[in-house]
């Protein structure tokens, strides 16, 4: 019995994602999703420029304070890049997910 609520369980999920998928493709929830495809855009770039400044500061002899704040610059960079990657990528899961799963028809009001 518990093979067959699995497997029904599963049909159900297949079915809502496909639905979802569906919905994205028409354009529910365009805006969010341009905002969050800007989002990793940001979040790439904060990291390619954390990239560049490393390389740099690696690469060249600066002067103390200017090495201080490419250094500093690397670091900023490199942690609001990879925050700012994590959310995209937890907003993206979050709106490409289908909905959940009403009750059963057994608790049901009506």
């Amino acid at each position: 019995m518990a093979q067959v609520s699995l497997g029904v369980c599963v049909a159900g999920w297949v079915e809502r994602r496909q639905k979802r998928r569906l919905e994205l493709a028409e354009g529910a929830d365009a805006d969010l999703m341009r905002s969050n495809h800007r989002r990793y855009r940001a979040a790439f770039s904060l990291i390619g420029l954390a990239l560049v400044l490393g390389l740099i500061d690696a690469k060249f002899r600066l002067p103390h304070t200017l090495e201080i704040a490419f250094r500093v610059g690397v670091g900023v960079s490199g942690v609001v890049g990879i925050v700012l990657a994590k959310w995209a990528q937890h907003e993206h899961a979050f709106l490409t997910e289908p909905d959940p799963e009403g009750p059963p028809e057994i608790f049901r009001n009506g």
